[in-house]
């Protein structure tokens, strides 16, 4: 049977910050690659191996195809290192990379010739007859559609991708059997959207979102439509998951959690009716979705925490800029009846996107202010690949004659590289630093609240507070 393996790069390799969540990639291709092929998976991000610890795995394995999975742009340098190593310790092996950032950025993966394939968008229903082209050294593989590779004369040959995972006509249930659980269970970063006093796991249940914000590459990655995972195979990822590793918290990492009502008030009753005893919280959803009878039904079910994405606290902004179909009154009652059924809420924002005023950009503090979130945070609007905030800002000369993508300095969304008329990043800087800190932290109960979130002590939190507004909110 062929050796294929999974090599997953450690997110901590040029000192970035640590990533550590189960790799939802690993669970899909462990489903679709393990019986058909000897599949295993290195994992240096769980192992935090380094280059030598990874180099010794592959040459023990020695596997005929190596996966490398690069989870965003951000990490772009991790992913080319991963396949470093890969072609030192294995020549002859076959390199495909995949994963958000050859899906958004061929044109700069395929710079690296350390990697024959470029595999875009999804694997499920195509990652099967990929493998089995390259294994055949078929011809076909050449016109298979969502992939890029270099020709005989060294072009990169991008074939973009004919379909979306919205497209795919049944879902892969993620398969936990070659993963080591034990070292994703236990979260206390300071991110309050992933840290938990309880074994949590995250759990994608759909793919997709509908909606065109200005800002996202969603339609690249995922598609304009939503797919919905059964209800069925979710409840049963989570009886795995309670059973095997005694889970006590579910971290929903879906776009559009809440966009099938019926299909979330049956996936809620069934938590009910079970009696899992588990909490649960959502990165993001749609606040538009959201009204009294569901939101009492996420508290009964064991929901202690969402997120809602605002971006900004002018409707003119929503609707002209940004395209988002958020109506800003429906959001101070939402604030009240969250705090009312026991579930926090937290709220981001964006600023400093072209075609928003100086003064818009006030109104979005005031606004932030007033609604007396549990917990709210600012971005400075930055460009990512296949977004139409990048195309404006191109067309305009809004950001640097020398903006690169894989550029680390360009990275983040707390430094600005966009400059209009109404405002320059460093005004964008000091102000989202200092607004941040004044809003969230203006009483005692307030700061009470947010070290809660955070998971540190109030001391901590005022050392997390003054290192913010000296460094104007870049840590990384």
């Amino acid at each position: 049977m062929t050796k294929v393996a999974l090599f997953i790069p450690n997110s901590r390799w040029f000192d970035k910050r640590a990533w550590i969540s189960a790799p939802y990639a690993a669970l899909i291709l462990t489903a679709l690659l393990k019986n058909t092929y000897e599949f295993s998976i290195i994992d240096a991000n769980a192992e935090d191996l380094d280059e030598e610890q990874s180099t010794a795995r592959l040459l023990l394995l020695n596997p005929r195809i190596i996966l490398v999975t690069a989870l965003s742009v951000e990490y772009y340098l991790h992913a080319h290192k991963a396949l470093t190593i890969a072609k030192k310790a294995c020549s002859k092996s076959i390199t495909i990379l995949g994963g958000v950032y050859p899906t958004t950025l061929p044109e700069e993966a395929g710079k690296d010739h350390n990697v024959d394939w470029l595999f875009l968008s999804h694997a499920e229903e195509r990652i099967l007859p990929f493998i089995k082209l390259v294994l055949d050294n078929d011809s076909n593989i050449f016109s298979f559609p969502g992939i890029a590779y270099r020709d005989k004369r060294g072009r990169l040959i991008i074939n973009q991708p004919n379909s979306t995972i919205s497209d795919v006509k049944l879902m892969v249930k993620p398969d936990y059997s070659l993963i080591d659980m034990s070292k994703y269970l236990n979260h206390t970063t300071m991110d309050y959207h992933m840290n938990s006093d309880r074994p949590s796991v995250f759990i994608i249940t759909s793919y997709g979102c509908p909606y065109n914000c200005v800002f996202c590459a969603s339609k690249t990655i995922s598609g304009r439509n939503i797919v919905f995972r059964p209800v069925a195979d979710v409840l049963e990822e989570i009886e795995y998951l309670k059973s095997k590793h005694q889970i006590g918290n579910v971290i929903f990492l879906d776009d559009m959690l809440l966009a099938d009502r019926k299909r979330m008030v049956e996936l809620l009753n069934a938590f009910i009716q079970r009696n899992y005893k588990l909490t649960w919280k959502a990165v993001t959803v749609s606040a538009w979705h959201i009204d009294n009878e569901l939101l009492d039904l996420m508290a009964r079910s064991g929901c202690t925490q969402v997120s809602i994405s605002v971006e900004s606290g002018t409707q003119r902004v929503l609707d002209e800029v940004i395209h988002k179909p958020l109506r800003l009154e429906t959001i101070p009652p939402l604030v009240k009846q969250c705090r009312s059924a026991g579930i926090t809420l937290g709220a981001n924002f964006v600023i400093g996107i072209p075609g928003e005023t100086w003064e818009e950009i006030r109104q979005t503090f005031k606004f932030a202010e007033e609604c007396d979130f549990d917990l709210v945070h600012f971005h400075i609007a930055t460009p990512v690949p296949q977004t139409d905030l990048y195309k404006i800002c191109k067309e305009k000369g809004y950001i640097p004659d020398d903006f690169s993508f894989c550029d680390q300095k360009f990275f983040g969304y707390g430094t600005g590289f966009i400059t209009t008329d109404e405002f320059t990043p460093f005004e964008l800087m000091v102000l989202r630093a200092f607004e941040w800190d004044r809003i969230n932290f203006n009483t005692l109960e307030k700061r009470e609240r947010v070290s809660r979130l955070y998971g540190i002590t109030l001391d901590a939190l005022t050392e997390h507070r003054r290192l913010t507004r000296q460094k104007l909110g870049v840590h990384f």
